[in-house]
């Protein structure tokens, strides 16, 4: 058995490496995601923005996602039919996604005075297109979006707030995380609106409102597991940044000595 779970953990060591590989240059500390490609699932978006489907770039000689899905809730990732992929939003509003996309774990934050220690970075976000943090109240929606647990949100098609569709919760939620993050250029959030390329609806403005209750009640603070994926082209161009939940540490090891030891006990008895 001893000898079992040293073979597996050299076998987690083996597959986590790739992963932790520095083959492209990120905006400081960070780790590489993998190279990726985006779509957008029919019925889950509205206007620009989120919500955006990544998943594997698998064309000859990609490196392909470096970045495991195992934190999204069901609702939140496979959602195109590639077991891998994940559902994310977007951080700037001025920048484009692009085909495909190199992926940077930003694991930083930038200079004064415009860090405050999050931890996590976007290349040149905010209108005055200096780069910015990841906002605490973003860290907090993202999590409770990506792991099914954000109140009113549309998940699974019947009908989210006020029979708000999953393509209105996304659009409600992209327009807040750009208007927390200073990408809508003090348009703001309120009913009849037109923030960036849609008007919001009363409901759509009150979710929104709702949100913002929650957030402040619910004591959170830092950004938790939430990482912006500062993303570029294969020739240097900037993209969209986007967001991802990384997995909770050691969560991958611990299932695959689990599996090393189930697959023992079935031996053992066959």
């Amino acid at each position: 058995m001893r000898n079992l779970s040293i073979i597996v953990c050299l076998l987690c060591l083996f597959i986590t490496v790739p992963a932790l590989a520095d083959p492209m240059v990120g905006n400081g500390p960070g780790y590489d995601g993998g190279q990726v490609h985006w779509d957008r699932v029919s019925g889950y978006y509205q206007g620009r923005g989120g919500e955006f489907t990544i998943y594997s770039d698998t064309s000859p000689g990609s490196r392909g996602l470096l970045l495991s899905n195992s934190a999204y809730d069901s609702y939140t990732k496979g959602r195109d039919g590639n077991l891998e992929s994940f559902q994310t939003f977007c951080m700037e509003a001025g920048e484009y996604v692009r085909q495909p996309m190199n992926a940077w774990v930003s694991e930083s934050s930038t200079s004064i005075p415009y860090s405050y220690g999050s931890g996590s970075h976007a290349w040149w976000g905010g209108v005055a297109g200096v780069g910015d943090d990841l906002d605490y109240e973003t860290a907090w929606l993202y999590t409770q979006f990506a792991t099914g647990n954000l109140f009113g949100y549309d998940f699974n098609g019947s009908g989210g707030y006020a029979s708000l569709t999953r393509a209105q919760t996304g659009s409600a939620l992209q327009r807040l995380i750009w208007n927390i993050e200073g990408e809508d250029g003090g348009i703001g959030v309120a009913s009849g609106s037109s923030f960036m390329d849609v008007t919001l609806t009363g409901d759509q403005a009150k979710l929104i409102g709702e949100w913002q209750t929650l957030y402040g009640s619910s004591g959170w603070s830092g950004i938790g597991d939430v990482r912006i994926l500062q993303m570029k082209t294969s020739y240097d161009c900037r993209a969209q940044d986007q967001l991802f939940l990384v997995p909770v540490p050691g969560a991958i090891l611990l299932g695959l000595l689990g599996l090393g030891a189930a697959g023992l006990k079935l031996r053992k008895f066959a």
